[in-house]
């Protein structure tokens, strides 16, 4: 049966028929952005038996395919829903070769005036050239690309030859190691180069930032980063590095953080090229962006999952090594809660709303793959393996997965190989843990309180269970008492009730959540509210602080704890706190609540005190990094004219402090915070910016924001109603912080029409566009939103459609989760 995409049943066919599969390509790329690519593919593969005709993906126009070969002999081709189905007659059991003329498809090929570069996952390959295009039938891949003679070009394998021909070159790629469709990779453009030896291997970077000073001192920690990571992957895996290179491609907004490809990982340019005076949080951020993709190497591209419905299994251990990668780099840092706070708020914010769903999801056609990504697999999934490493030990969970690893090198592996694997090392019963943790929607709640018993206090937990199904963790209860605090390791049993211990005296408050192992809504009692929210910022153990954040936070949005409480303690805390870690979390929490919680009559209450704090705490901050950040907070919430008067100032100056300049990249984002605050100086502020911006990328991305941020409603209109058109959503992180500006909360009156077209348009972009987009996208229209009126237009939206996608329709309503908890 001929569908769409890329059926399971499809792909089983596929992989018992098929083995030695190799494609053998060849693109010949122009200089002029809207010239066609032309382009050859030679497949060649073993069958296994003949019973049918057999089909290759290629989600392309018929005109695209100009000449078809099977075995020596031209062939006619049935083409239909995305699939050219060799005919049966034309095939033989043995080897086969398939040799296709075509026009590369354009959809993931991503072309811009000077560069351009593949982007593959997870089903896209097919849109490029034609393939098999699933994860377990992994092949080796040739290449060759024919350039403008004055680009550069990556690929997954070592350059063989370079042959010029007047104003054209032919680089000529090895031939890969098996590896999976999506993970196919190539870059071409007018590139700079930079290369280090570093441990015996030379890696090659290729970007294309013009501040060349800015890329020096970025330059040695960048390569450094990356040999530290592949250091640490070799010792804990015994594996030396699985491919044979190892080199990177900085692209200017690039889609993702990373990706990463065999041999030419792609980043996106500024989060590697980081500005003089970055944050602590950045510099976190690069190295764990680095890690994570370098552990990839390992965890996805060595081993690869049988389909997609096992995608978390790659990224969560991406992530959990990448978390223990980078602590060596940075020993002054508090791992424990970085590692809270990069998982649990971000989880907790998909886990908790409508939309949530099981870290291993179903999966019937890779044509909706796309939809399996989000948070519950990139933050939730690496506190549950922490759970998991809990329980094995750290040598066995190392131990279980060098196996795991050496026994599926170059192939494929599911989740339950890896759990049959870990299940014979331990005594706990692992299939039912993971039955709830993995394959479960939701998260835990923990009920923790002090009751009398026999004149004694007893910790007593009930838990709210799903189905009747209820989880077991570990984490650790911080009493406090009047001159102490008691910290109490407990192990939660997967059970509605539990007596944990008895106390010798009640405590004055409990905080069940002081673990960065805890994972789930843990409710405070009213003491233990009233005692954390007037003693928060004064515990003295920054993780206790980040954990009390955390649970005072998620009580607000379950409207057991008023917003005004919780923000004259933020407020406070923002003015005492030291742990940069905790400051960040401290300043997205408030500005999340400034602008999704409070109407226009509490930010003008709050508003001045909130921008007198933020202010002098910028001002004061002794380094630059901490001033930046508390300067970011400051231009997003200010509204009164002396704070927006101040701002132009540094806006015009260039400076924020006289330690800290301001950069090209956040006067950028400064002048578009401004234009919408002054209408009348937005055309002028835009043009002097362009003016003073040197690198064209980021003029060519002012440019196309721009009108999202136009005093003028029709243009703000017009660009809304261009976005309907796919040439116009090619750059993505451009076409989200454009939304992001056209639903800006201070115009989110007027840009409520929107909402309703916007979320129409969810299909389609799901349907066209990269996996995370769909969920930026309908982010960055809400977020700006918290009137009833809003709230209630999503809602009829999916009450009107029974049958919308539901991964899609759990897009949304993670989307809309504090929309509709900020209604009053």
């Amino acid at each position: 049966m001929i569908e769409e995409g890329v059926s399971l049943e499809l792909a089983n066919f596929r992989k018992e028929k098929i083995t030695e599969l190799a494609y053998d390509l060849a693109f010949k790329i122009p200089a002029a952005l809207e010239d066609s690519i032309p382009a050859n593919v030679a497949i060649s593969f073993q069958l296994a038996a003949i019973d049918q005709g057999l089909q290759l993906d290629f989600r392309a126009e018929l005109e695209q395919i100009q000449r078809v070969v099977v075995n020596g002999e031209e062939t006619f081709i049935q083409f239909e829903k995305g699939h050219l189905v060799l005919p049966e007659n034309a095939l033989q059991v043995g080897e086969n070769v398939v040799s296709i003329d075509f026009i590369a498809g354009d959809l993931s090929l991503n072309r811009k005036q000077a560069f351009l570069y593949t982007l593959l996952v997870p089903d896209r390959a097919s849109t490029l050239f034609p393939c098999f295009d699933q994860p377990n039938l992994k092949a080796n891949f040739t290449l060759a690309l024919e350039i403008p003679a004055e680009w550069e070009a990556l690929g997954n394998g070592p350059i063989l030859e370079t042959t010029l021909a007047g104003e054209r070159k032919t680089i000529q790629f090895k031939e890969t190691a098996p590896i999976s469709t999506y993970l196919f990779a190539f870059t071409a453009g007018d590139f700079r180069e930079a290369n280090k030896k570093m441990k015996g291997r030379t890696m090659r970077m290729l970007y294309r930032e013009s501040d060349s000073l800015k890329v020096q001192q970025n330059l040695e920690k960048v390569f450094a980063l990356h040999q530290e990571a592949i250091s640490w992957m070799e010792q804990y895996t015994s594996i030396p590095l699985p491919f044979e290179k190892f080199d990177f491609a900085l692209i200017p907004d690039f889609q993702y953080g990373g990706m990463e490809h065999v041999g030419a990982i792609f980043y996106r340019e500024s989060s590697l090229l980081l500005d003089e005076y970055a944050t602590e949080n950045q510099q976190i951020g690069r190295a764990s962006l680095i890690a994570h993709e370098t552990a990839h190497m390992w965890f996805g591209d060595l081993v690869t999952m049988d389909w997609f419905s096992d995608v978390w299994l790659k990224e969560v251990f991406a992530n959990f090594m990448a978390a223990k990668i980078v602590n060596p780099g940075f020993p002054e840092l508090n791992h424990e809660l970085n590692f809270m706070l990069r998982h649990q708020p971000a989880a907790y914010g998909e886990d908790r709303s409508g939309g949530s769903h099981p870290i291993q999801q179903p999966l019937e056609n890779l044509r909706e793959a796309g939809t399996l990504y989000g948070r519950i697999i990139y933050q939730k999934a690496p506190v549950v393996m922490r759970q998991l490493e809990e329980q094995l030990g750290e040598d066995g969970l190392r131990n279980g997965l060098r196996t795991y690893l050496h026994s599926f090198a170059y192939g494929n592996a599911t989740w339950d190989d890896l759990i049959n694997i870990l299940d014979g090392r331990t005594d706990q019963d692992l299939k039912s843990w993971s039955e709830v943790w993995v394959k479960s929607a939701g998260m835990p709640v923990f009920n923790v309180q002090t009751k009398e018993a026999e004149g004694q206090q007893i910790i007593f937990v009930e838990q709210e269970g799903s189905k009747g199904k209820y989880w077991s963790e570990s984490t650790t209860l911080a009493l406090f008492y009047q001159d102490s605090v008691s910290l109490l390791p407990i192990s939660l049993a997967a059970k509605a009730q539990d007596t944990l211990v008895s106390l010798s005296a009640k405590p004055l408050a409990i905080l069940p959540h002081a673990s960065a192992l805890a994972y789930g809504y843990f409710p405070l009692t009213e003491q233990s509210q009233d005692y954390l929210l007037h003693h928060v910022s004064k515990l003295e153990d920054p993780l206790l602080r980040g954990a009390a954040w955390i649970c005072l936070y998620e009580d607000v949005l379950q409207h057991r704890l008023p917003v005004e409480a919780f923000y004259q303690a933020l407020l406070e805390g923002i003015a005492q706190e030291e742990e940069a870690l905790n400051r960040n979390y401290l300043l997205d929490l408030t500005e999340v609540v400034f602008w999704q919680f409070f109407d226009a009559n509490q930010r003008e209450q709050y508003g001045p005190a909130l921008e007198e704090t933020l202010r002098q705490a910028y001002t004061s901050a002794l380094e630059p990094s901490a001033q930046l950040v508390y300067f970011r907070t400051y231009y997003n919430i200010a509204l009164s004219a002396q704070a927006v008067s101040q701002l132009q100032q540094v806006w015009e100056s260039q400076q924020v402090t006289a330690s800290l300049p301001l950069s090209e990249t956040e006067a950028i984002d400064l002048m578009a915070e401004l234009a919408i605050r002054l209408p009348d100086d937005a055309v002028e502020m835009a043009k002097t910016q362009i003016a003073r911006t040197k690198n064209q990328d980021r003029i060519d991305r002012l440019q196309f924001i721009q009108p999202a941020w136009s005093p003028q409603k029709e243009e703000r209109d017009s660009f809304f109603a261009s976005l309907t058109l796919l040439k116009n959503r090619a750059t993505e992180p451009w076409v989200v912080d454009a939304v992001g500006y056209l639903n800006h909360p201070l115009r989110a009156e007027l840009a409520i029409e929107y909402l309703q077209p916007s979320l129409a348009l969810l299909e389609e972009i799901q349907a066209t566009g990269d996996i995370f987009f769909p969920r930026q996208f309908i982010t960055a229209t809400l977020a700006g939103h918290q009137s009833t009126e809003a709230a209630e237009i999503v809602r009829k939206f999916l009450a009107d459609r029974p049958a919308y996608p539901p991964r899609l329709r759990n897009k949304i309503l993670m989307a809309a989760d504090l929309l509709f908890r900020s209604q009053k």
